[in-house]
């Protein structure tokens, strides 16, 4: 977008989780969903049991908020009429088929962010934007508060929602120790600096028993092989570490948790729409055209085959759980 303010950066030669010297993965890439000006590199950790993928140079602390000036969460409702039609009608109809497949329970379990099975208790969503998921938490027993920067986001959460949700970071927030029995984090690890140290403060604020939910994207995932710099997942600028199942089992065991302490594994439930907006960045590149933010309208075409994918996806999982599009981590404090 012309006119945007530059972006001040810094270098960030080292892996966040193991300080290995990274590998260059992707070179001069450009912000094509939201015109961020800049163009910027991936660097991955070639490390086997680590793998994670970072910005390098990455936005310095101050300049972050240039980099969600034209975030989605200041757009809601630009999705055109006849896509959120043929996605009702696609959720009713896909039922009869996630069902014997086992989509339809892994949706489910997502769509409570894996505390389905816990007893309602006092909950934190960080990263909880307007509240969708807080909203429906609290309909479900749970007492629900919630931390976001962005505050549009936060004034629906509050004025349509009348949610508990404040301005922040975490760290900021200060919570005293033992303040909740669950801590949920979706799509917000890859936003971090320093993840380890938020997953750490996460821990602290857990009571004894509690549960800590991280879901992100999977860069190991079919996605990013099939679209590569591409893929939904990367999100430069935003992303700046982007996780693997193989680098969440490496956060878990810096935080003291080894295998038989952690549940972790990868999931296809958002499969769809990640899969689609990546075909559809690959499909603008032949165009040339990968600049600014592109209306959300509907390709019967492309969306047919994300959720194709997606099917296929899922039915890899069993053969190769590492598949997924995104990759879930479950830590319960002890």
């Amino acid at each position: 977008m012309k006119n945007e303010p530059q972006i001040s950066t810094e270098e960030k030669p080292l892996c966040t989780l193991c300080s290995e010297r990274g590998q260059l993965l992707y070179a001069k890439l450009s912000d094509s969903l939201f015109g961020a000006p800049g163009q910027w590199n991936l660097f991955k950790c070639p490390r086997s049991d680590c793998g994670l993928i970072w910005l390098n140079p990455a936005p310095r602390a101050a300049e972050l908020h240039k980099v969600y000036a034209h975030y989605y969460t200041h757009d809601i409702g630009s999705e055109s009429l006849a896509r959120k039609g043929v996605k009702l009608v696609y959720n009713w109809a896909s039922k009869l088929i996630q069902i014997p497949v086992g989509l339809a329970q892994a949706r489910k379990r997502m769509r409570y962010l894996y505390l389905d099975d816990k007893f309602s208790g006092k909950l934190l969503d960080i990263g909880c934007g307007d509240g969708t998921y807080l909203r429906f938490m609290a309909g479900k027993g749970w007492k629900v508060e919630g931390l976001d920067f962005d505050e549009q986001a936060l004034k629906r959460a509050r004025d349509v929602y009348r949610l508990n949700v404040r301005q922040g970071t975490l760290e900021e927030a200060r919570y005293p120790d033992y303040s909740f029995d669950a801590v949920t984090l979706r799509h917000v690890i890859e936003h971090l600096a320093d993840p380890l140290g938020t997953l750490r403060e996460c821990l602290r604020i857990l009571r004894p028993g509690g549960t800590l939910v991280v879901v992100t994207p999977n860069s190991e995932g079919l996605g990013h092989g099939l679209t590569h710099e591409y893929w939904r997942g990367l999100e430069v600028p935003r992303h700046l570490n982007i996780f693997s199942l193989t680098s969440l089992r490496r956060c878990a065991r810096e935080l003291g948790f080894t295998e038989t302490m952690q549940n972790s594994f990868t999931t296809a439930t958002g499969a769809d729409f990640i899969l689609d907006e990546s075909l559809a960045l690959q499909a603008r590149s032949q165009t040339g055209n990968l600049q600014g933010i592109e209306k959300k309208t509907l390709h019967f075409k492309r969306t047919l085959r994300a959720i194709f994918l997606q099917y296929k996806e899922h039915l890899s999982l069993k053969r190769d759980p590492s598949i997924g599009e995104e990759a879930v981590l479950i830590l319960q404090k002890r």
